[in-house]
């Protein structure tokens, strides 16, 4: 009879599961793909130290960079970006990330010093087709915050749209990101997740002018998702005690 309830009750967490994981398929993360990293625009730095880029193997990329200062180095791909990321496409400057909540990736220390690591985007238009026109105020830089990786350690950043540090948003004109203030976390607006510009990260060191990155793409599992698989792992427990017993 318990085991009967059990069922019941099992069979009901997983339709109200479902229920919520389809409410909750909107918006989801992104992440830079591999074919993306092996493009020509992740071959060169956009500013600071240099980098030389290797292929490795799986579905990761080696960066090894050089002339590191305290001053961040930064790599991206630049405007246009790439169409590849799942973005709503055609849309403006292959911008449209609004079904988008984050961006992550995951990156692996290969080097003996500690390294201190970010993601970043761009949003806002500045050319002709911008809004304001040709405006340079309505481009904003978005970063997450920064994370130190101890030599062999990986971690998994994240870029919260909901939560990201802006740079150059006190500027901004209308319809961009309003109220913000420089290095203080906020919300990207509506608008903004439309018209992302750059899509990068960028890292740092103040022992060695040398690093070695691995990254790899990865998305963080929605919470329906990740409660869906525990669910899963909990009838497969409970089905092997019953065949047990």
């Amino acid at each position: 009879m318990i085991r009967i309830y059990l069922t019941r009750i099992l069979l009901v967490l997983t339709a109200c599961c479902l229920a919520s994981a389809g409410a909750l398929a909107e918006p989801i993360p992104f992440t830079i793909p591999e074919v993306v990293l092996l493009d020509t625009e992740f071959a060169s730095t956009a500013w600071g130290g240099s980098v030389v880029r290797t292929d490795a193997p799986g579905s990761s990329v080696e960066f090894n960079f050089s002339n590191l200062s305290l001053s961040s180095t930064g790599i991206k791909d630049d405007y246009l970006v790439s169409y590849l990321y799942g973005q709503n496409n055609p849309s403006h400057g292959n911008g449209d990330f609004s079904a988008f909540d984050s961006y992550s990736l995951m990156l692996e220390n290969l080097d003996n010093d500690n390294v201190w690591v970010s993601l970043f985007i761009n949003t806002g238009f500045t050319g002709p087709s911008g809004i304001p026109s040709v405006d340079p105020a309505n481009d904003t830089f978005w970063q997450s915050a920064w994370e130190q990786l101890s030599p062999s350690e990986t971690a998994v950043l994240m870029l919260d749209f909901d939560n990201a540090i802006p740079w150059g948003v006190e500027d901004n004109p209308l319809p961009h990101t309003q109220d913000g203030t420089d290095g203080v976390a906020m919300a990207i607006n509506a608008w903004d997740r439309t018209e992302l510009s750059a899509i990068g990260f960028q890292l740092y060191s103040d022992n060695n002018p040398e690093a070695s990155i691995l990254v790899t793409p990865y998305l963080i599992p929605e919470p329906g998702t990740a409660l869906l698989s525990g669910l899963a792992l909990f009838a497969m427990f409970a089905s092997r005690r019953r065949n047990h017993n």
